[in-house]
């Protein structure tokens, strides 16, 4: 999509609005023990939008498509299969969820075989990677590793996303199921079966050394700002009280699950709702609450909300008397509760917004009263 002038400087104004604050000392890729591998594997798949029967009868899938890419989707499956329901707000992702650029490119192999893969490549890295060459016997590694798994590794075209299409790891065997491109550093680190880059230099695998641009998939020094992960910038916004629904939701998840299911939907889904969550932290109610509760307490307020224009497109919307997301960031209320009320799909007044304000402020106590 291309923006004009003007949309483009909205955008960027939504976006330093949305990300106002201090940003937590938390990492999305590495938290505590789990890692999200997802740009590296753009085969892993992940949550999606999910269609509501009622709205969607008789309609085509090419209508349902772009339904969605115009963010007419208002229900996502987050962790466990819990469905959520909010609007997702990202003017950049138009109104996109994704995790990464490379985001369910390829058909997902599944963890068994992701983890055999892990397994080999560390056993073989372990073997053949000297501290004292590090360069040329990473270099070694991949050449081994290339001719182990059947993929040749094309270090020339390892740029941006095309890397993915022209380079990255192309089999050089006929492709049978379960064959995609991925990246032959990504590996167990260490003894403890944690998953990353093996030439990361905070991995045990490495030594200390930093060989991922020298011989991996693209250049990732960057971290998550060259890998475009939206929801890694969101991540580090969240409030305390959001980090204690997102603990929970991936209390017990693998590497696979945490990559697959942790990573986009609930990232923004706690975002949509951080206003809520930190109200009822406040009365010492959020520390009983499960997930799935917490996901059914908004999803009850979603469906409930009233003032949602549902009978218009979002682009109708720009035309119509609602307030669109810029003027609602801009009015004067705290961020977190700006952003609720677009991820409730509010249609505000300009010239009701502070009696409407008020109705959905003693709606929101109401709904926080009735779980004490």
């Amino acid at each position: 999509m291309f923006y004009s002038a003007e949309q483009g400087k909205r955008i960027h104004m939504e976006q330093s609005l949305l990300r106002s604050g201090k940003a937590a000392d938390v990492n999305l890729c590495q938290y505590k023990n789990v890692s999200c591998v997802r740009c590296c594997l753009p085969h892993i798949g992940g949550d999606s939008y999910v269609e509501n029967p009622e709205d969607e009868k008789g309609t085509r899938l090419n209508e349902r498509s772009s339904a969605s890419r115009s963010g007419g989707a208002r229900r996502y499956l987050g962790p466990r299969n819990a469905v959520m329901k909010f609007r997702n707000f990202n003017p950049l992702k138009d109104p996109r969820i994704d995790a990464s650029q490379y985001e369910d490119a390829f058909q997902d192999v599944g963890r068994e075989e992701m983890e055999r893969r892990f397994s080999e490549r560390r056993i073989l890295f372990l073997a053949i990677y000297d501290p004292e060459r590090p360069k040329q016997s990473l270099l070694q590694y991949m050449q081994a590793a290339q001719e182990n798994e059947g993929y040749k590794y094309k270090p020339a075209a390892s740029a941006g996303p095309a890397s993915l299409f022209l380079g990255g790891s192309v089999p050089t065997k006929p492709v049978r199921k379960g064959q995609l491109p991925e990246c032959q550093l990504l590996g167990f680190i260490n003894g403890q079966g944690r998953v990353g880059c093996i030439a990361h230099p905070v991995a045990e695998t490495s030594r200390g050394y930093d060989g991922r641009d020298a011989a991996g998939f693209f250049n990732h020094t960057g971290g998550c700002k060259n890998i475009g992960c939206e929801a890694s910038k969101e991540f580090k916004f969240l409030s305390p009280s959001a980090m204690k629904i997102f603990d929970k939701a991936i209390d017990g998840m693998s590497w696979y699950e945490y990559s697959r299911h942790a990573t986009s939907v609930l990232v923004y889904y706690l975002r949509s709702y951080d206003h809520v969550l930190q109200q009822l932290d406040e009365r010492k109610r959020l520390e009983g609450l499960t997930m799935e509760s917490v996901v059914e307490f908004t999803n009850a307020l979603y469906d409930e909300w009233q003032g949602r224009d549902t009978g218009r497109s979002d682009r109708r919307r720009l035309n119509s008397k609602c307030m669109d997301s810029l003027d609602i960031l801009s009015a004067g209320i705290p961020i977190a509760e700006a952003i609720m009320y677009i991820a409730l799909d509010s249609c505000f007044s300009r010239d009701r917004f502070a009696v409407q304000l008020r109705k959905a402020r003693e709606l929101i106590e109401r709904r926080v009263e009735s779980l004490l």
